[in-house]
């Protein structure tokens, strides 16, 4: 038989165990999750945002998931850069992705559907720009900062995007993200050494190496 003495100290010892829970992990409501999101679109305002990623891209059909690292750069309104061993850039108007290994330049319209509006979006999501008329927005307070659960609401995003995972740290810096697109694909991104700088430290202009072929997938 267990005495009172000996099992006070188990229920303290559950206590314990199940407070991180309760203090944190919640849901926050619809006012808090609007001043989180205002808070951290004013930490990046008229700033350009840079960072270091090491990305893990998950899909149904490849056996084994393939890691990337490089450089990532989103400045307003709609100029950004992926930079790994390949190159994804926007100058504002159009989207393009540059294969040196295979000399080859897609080249797509940024107000179009398809990779240029999804990049668009999503470089607004990483400024926390436009959030809430871009996706449903539902927010949590972690122990150690807050994570953002993202849901595309127009018919085209939904179409590319199910779901975009945010998570940031207590300084409100971007800590990871996850993005799940329609077919099963999966995409977890860890990122170091956030810069914000002034707009014009980066050149996102793109000029086609003479060498390359550039094609037009969806025309223009």
């Amino acid at each position: 038989m267990v005495s009172i003495h000996s099992a006070y100290p188990v229920k303290s010892l559950l206590f314990l165990l199940l407070l991180p829970a309760c203090s944190f992990g919640q849901l926050l409501n619809d006012s808090e999750t609007t001043a989180l999101v205002t808070k951290l679109a004013a930490s990046r305002a008229g700033r350009m945002v840079q960072a270091d990623f090491i990305e893990t891209k998950t899909l149904p059909m490849w056996k084994d998931p393939v890691v990337e690292s490089g450089t990532i750069a989103f400045e307003p309104p709609d100029h950004f850069f992926r930079k790994t061993d390949n190159l994804i850039i926007s100058d504002g108007r159009t989207l393009w992705m540059y294969y040196p290994e295979f000399h080859q330049v897609e080249k797509y319209p940024l107000a179009g559907h398809g990779p240029g509006q999804l990049f668009a979006a999503l470089g607004q999501a990483f400024r926390f720009e436009n959030l809430d008329t871009l996706f449903r927005i539902s927010a949590t307070r972690l122990e150690d900062g807050f994570r953002l659960d993202l849901t595309p609401r127009s018919g085209p995003m939904r179409r590319m995007l199910r779901s975009l995972i945010l998570d940031l740290d207590s300084s409100l810096r971007l800590r990871s993200s996850t993005m799940v697109g329609k077919d099963g694909d999966r995409i977890e991104t860890k990122y170091s050494n956030e810069k914000l700088l002034s707009p014009g430290s980066i050149d996102f202009s793109f000029k086609p190496p003479a060498s390359a072929t550039v094609v037009a997938p969806l025309g223009g």
